[in-house]
């Protein structure tokens, strides 16, 4: 068994979406465990604000 969550990223990355992507940081609010809807159905070759869009849908 492993726990899953949204895939994490580089620290220097996380710093410049924080400056550009509204609503960034909720996505390292997520409990490990639970999966993001961007790591289920989004890919590998989503953007950045994509991740975000998908992960905060409600």
């Amino acid at each position: 068994m492993s726990l899953i969550g949204p895939r994490p990223e580089r620290p220097a990355f996380c710093v410049e979406f924080e400056k550009r992507i509204h609503g960034w940081h909720y996505r390292t609010m997520v409990t490990p465990g639970l999966s993001g809807l961007a790591q289920v159905r989004g890919g590998y070759d989503l953007l950045p604000k994509e991740k975000v869009a998908l992960d905060l849908w409600r």
